[in-house]
Parts: C-alpha cells; structure tokens; sequence
C-alpha cells in the first residue's frame, strides 16, 4: 500500500465496517473490529449486517460497536443502493473499512460520501478505495480482515484475539450426563455433506461407549437430512433430538453452547462452536475455499481431513471412515 497511513486522529466522525455474508466469515471479522476498538477507544464503530446476522452479533463478547441491518437485503422491504447510501451519508461516517470484496460495497461507500475507504484492490474497485491493499491469498481469513485495518494505520499492532461468542442459557430436553451436536449439513451443502449413513454409523459406536444424548442440528431446508439420521439412529434403539429448522440463528449459538462437544462440517456452525470454545470435530472433504484458509485458529477445534483419492468431488469427504470419527471423538475428553 503506497497510501499515507491513517491518523486515528484524523478520524473524527464515526466508523462504518461493512461484514461479510455469510455467518462463518462474519464471526471471523470479530477480531478485527477488536482491533479498531483498541485504536480508536470510546469511537463508534457501526457493522453493516445482513439482517439474519442479527441474533448472531448480538451475543459476541467483548467488543464495542453498534448493529446496522442493511436495508438493501431486509426480508420485507428492500430499498436501493442509492437511497440506502444517502441514509448511511446522513450518518457522517469518516471511514469505512470494507472486510467484503465486492464492487458494490465500494460504490456504497463512495456514494455515502466517506473519505477514508479502506478495501482489497479487487474485482475493479481500486479507484474507489482511498487505501488500497494487495491481497494475499495465502493469508487466513481473520489475518485478511486483521491486516485491512492494521495496515491502513502503519501497523501499529502486533497480534490478534480470537473470536469471542457469549451465548445465553439454553435448556437442553435430555438428562444425559452429556450432550453432543450433530451438524452434517444437508444435500444442500453439496461436497461438504457428510452422508447419513457414514454419520449413523459413527454417532452409534459413540453412543455405545458414551453417555451422551445427540442433538441434531441444521435450518430448515436440512430438516429432512436430520430426520433421516434421526431414523437410522432410531432403528438401532439409540434416541436422537432433531432441531434442525425449529431454531433462530441465535438459539443456534446457545443451544451449541450448551454443549460438551460438536461433530460438524466445515460450516458456520463450527465457526460459533469454536467462538463458544466447545471441544469440535471439524470433518473436511471438498469445501467451498482451501480449509486451511478458514479453520478456525483455536486448539478446541480438531480436525479430520479426508485423504481420498477419488475423481468424485462428492465422495471426498465419504473416506473419513465412522471408526476414525468415532475414536477421535472419544480423543476430545482424553
């Protein structure tokens, strides 16, 4: 970046931070906004949010800023860029940093009218960034978002926290002296899935050295995959709570809170695991960015990465073999 460096004092209305999309990507941008709590303390810094991020960002811990739903993707009653940039330019904002790649954010902030836009100089956008920065597609994600506000002020800091999540008390409806989730994701989640005969026969070798009551989980389009495993486990005489699709986002967070353990895909669901510290089993095959790029930095979060050599992307993630899943499982307590 050949930029002069931002002065904090410089900034003297408050900070826009456009999140990104999706629920994973969002919980790992936490610690950069940590990062501009601690260079502009008492400073009010506003998150961009997909509405149904909400219940989410409501329950992270430690940081200081304030929620705004982007009216452009409201369920309801969507309005325009253009209107929508001039309800952001009444708002006076004297710096946006832009933690999502995409052309329209940057005209976003150029119509709102802020002086100081920091973003990755991709996808055409460099003219509307006042601090263009390269990207390195090596970097991890949180190191991404970390490095967009670090650099743009001269890199006065050294280092990162990990993403925070607080959630509120769940009541979980078993009385087992354990409670394990379940997320294997749905035929929707293409590569990514883990079949549901491979997790029935995992989760049955659990239960059989455990004492721990299953919890599957998923939104609403996964319901009928859950209740497949649900079934499956059922016809071994083990009993399974299926809630995919009967909870919010934010019930999500508590629910797997209250948990002493996770089994789940490369999804949004194991980034909240990992925020909420609860020991993880992360099952990787094919996924939608290099997993080394995202896999969450804490050491609750163990990873299971297939090594197949099929031609078939969708049965990647098929050689993780239920007896691995389940010895590693019984690892987590170890």
């Amino acid at each position: 970046m050949s930029k002069k460096a931002i002065e904090p004092n410089n900034i003297n209305g408050p900070i826009l931070v456009i999140l990104p999309r999706f629920i994973g990507d969002a919980i790992n941008s936490l610690p950069a906004i940590e990062l501009l709590n601690n260079l502009y303390p008492g400073k009010k810094v506003c998150l961009l949010i997909r509405p149904y991020m909400r219940d989410v960002l409501e329950r992270a811990e430690g940081y200081d800023f304030e929620l705004i739903e982007d009216a452009r993707y409201h369920p309801n009653e969507r309005i325009g860029l253009y209107r929508f940039a001039k309800t952001l330019k009444a708002s006076q904002f004297s710096m946006a940093v832009l933690l999502r790649g995409s052309f329209i954010e940057a005209v976003l902030a150029k119509l709102a009218g802020i002086r100081y836009v920091v973003g990755y100089a991709q996808n055409g956008r460099k003219p509307l960034l006042s601090h263009p920065l390269k990207l390195n597609e090596c970097h991890h994600y949180i190191f991404r978002y970390c490095r967009l506000v670090n650099d743009a002020h001269g890199k006065p800091l050294q280092s990162f926290s990990l993403p925070r999540l607080r959630a509120n008390k769940a009541q979980l409806t078993h009385p087992e002296p354990h409670a394990t989730a379940v997320y294997i994701g749905g035929k929707n989640k293409a590569t990514r899935h883990y079949p549901v005969h491979l997790a029935a026969n995992a989760l049955t070798k659990i239960v059989a050295q455990t004492q721990t009551h299953l919890y599957l989980l998923g939104d609403s389009s996964e319901h009928h995959d859950a209740e497949e495993l649900r079934q499956q486990l059922a016809r071994k005489n083990i009993e399974a709570t299926n809630l995919a699709g009967t909870t919010s986002l934010g019930e999500l967070v508590d629910t797997i809170s209250a948990m002493d353990a996770m089994i789940t895909i490369d999804s949004g669901p194991m980034h909240i695991a990992s925020a909420c510290n609860i020991p993880t089993l992360a099952l990787v095959g094919l996924g939608t960015s290099p997993f080394s790029l995202v896999a969450p930095l804490t050491t609750h979060c163990q990873v299971i990465t297939s090594h197949s050599t099929s031609l078939n992307e969708a049965e990647i993630i098929c050689a993780i073999e239920p007896e691995y899943l389940a010895e590693r499982y019984l690892d987590l307590f170890k």
